[in-house]
């Protein structure tokens, strides 16, 4: 009896082991599982700034440069090889002034084959003209042949008819001369009849063929005028800028080649990050530095072709600009995309790239722990802070590349 008694705590004593020993194991696992991540870094190598409220300004600081307000391509009309060229970069032309010739053998081949085609064309439709007048001397001849048989005919009709009548003459002679009399009335009539059919005829052809010859004349100039596209000239009068090509290049049609500055006045030209492209607009004003002096500017065109990560917008001085502008001046420009407001902000840094702005470490004494922000607008300076953080608070703004995996930092002065 006492034996089993003995059995029984035995394995009481064992089950109960076993179940301290999984609780144990349990606790462990969960105190493994709640473990945050961290990791050792010195403060000498990591940015730390504070958490400020103040006036938020919404601007873009971005670098413009002076061009033309207005100006004119100068584009290739005919393509060739570079033969001669007459004017050079930033000299003043006037409208027409040559600027470049260009030389094309196959091109001017197909030109002369084809001024030789029309001429010969218009050759063959003026001989065919010559030809309808021609026609048309005859027919008067004919009318006029006819018209003076039948007058020759009545005369001797009405001779005839007289003597008849006094019984001098012959009745022979009488119907003969009235049988003549008909025919030739008859052949006038028919003759008459052809010449007004013909005639209608003959005009409508002439008028048709003076058209053509009219039309391969306008064809015949264009094309000598064409001739002329081997000569490149100034569109404008202005400075000759954006020019640079050398003896022996080839240039193809439609290519540009430069450009007539205008002089009529100056426009900024600047390059902005795509970031901004939709959130800059026509109208937007901003602010020119110039030796202290300020000036302000309107966006007057946006150019939404993204190149390099960048765009290109047009401005325009408001008021007044500085004194002695130059083309290919460059400016600092301050553009206001919307009004200041007063807001919680971080200065800027690396570590944005890594974290989309959606966290940061925030600094508690000799530690920094991650947390979860949403940050707003951005300046060349600042990001606005939407939540998660307080005025006052220091966060790491350096790069996280290495710290991204943790959530802890303990920081070693």
């Amino acid at each position: 009896m006492d034996t089993k008694i003995v059995k029984k705590k035995s394995k009481l004593k064992f089950v109960l082991g076993g179940l301290a020993i999984l609780a144990i194991i349990s606790l462990s696992g969960v105190y493994f599982i709640n473990e945050k991540k961290t990791y050792n870094v010195s403060a000498a190598d990591i940015q730390m700034d504070e958490v400020t409220q103040g006036k938020f300004e919404d601007m873009v600081m971005v670098t413009a440069q002076t061009q033309s307000l207005n100006s004119s391509l100068v584009n290739v009309l005919e393509g060739g090889a570079v033969k001669e060229i007459f004017a050079e970069d930033g000299q003043m032309l006037t409208k027409g002034q040559p600027i470049a010739r260009v030389y094309n053998p196959n091109t001017e081949f197909t030109y002369m084959n084809q001024e030789t085609g029309i001429m010969q064309q218009i050759s063959q439709m003026r001989s065919t003209l010559l030809e309808l007048k021609n026609q048309e001397l005859a027919q008067d001849k004919e009318l006029l042949q006819a018209q003076n048989d039948y007058n020759t005919a009545l005369q001797n009709f009405n001779l005839q008819k007289r003597l008849y009548d006094a019984e001098i003459g012959k009745k022979t002679d009488y119907d003969i001369s009235t049988q003549n009399l008909t025919y030739q009335k008859q052949r006038k009539s028919i003759v008459e009849k052809g010449f007004s059919t013909e005639k209608n005829s003959r005009n409508a052809q002439m008028a048709s063929i003076n058209s053509s010859i009219g039309q391969m004349d306008k064809s015949l100039q264009i094309l000598r005028s064409n001739k002329n596209n081997f000569l490149i000239v100034a569109p404008a009068s202005g400075r000759l800028s954006s020019f640079s090509i050398s003896v022996g290049e080839n240039l193809t049609n439609g290519q540009s080649i430069g450009k007539i500055d205008l002089m009529d006045g100056y426009k900024m030209v600047a390059k902005i990050d795509e970031y901004y492209i939709n959130k800059l607009q026509n109208g937007i004003k901003g602010i020119l530095d110039n030796d202290g002096k300020l000036y302000d500017v309107l966006i007057t065109k946006i150019l939404p072709e993204v190149k390099d990560g960048q765009f290109l917008a047009e401005l325009n001085f408001k008021d007044k600009k500085p004194e002695n502008l130059k083309i290919g001046m460059t400016f600092g420009l301050k553009l206001k995309l919307s009004a200041d407001t007063r807001s919680m902000m971080i200065p800027k840094g690396n570590f944005f790239k890594d974290t989309n702005g959606k966290w940061v470490f925030v600094v508690k004494g000799d530690k920094a722990e991650k947390r979860t922000i949403s940050i707003g607008r951005e300046n060349p300076m600042y990001y606005e802070v939407i939540s998660g953080l307080k005025e006052g608070e220091t966060v790491i703004t350096s790069d996280y590349s290495d710290l991204k995996k943790y959530e802890i930092l303990e920081i070693k002065k």
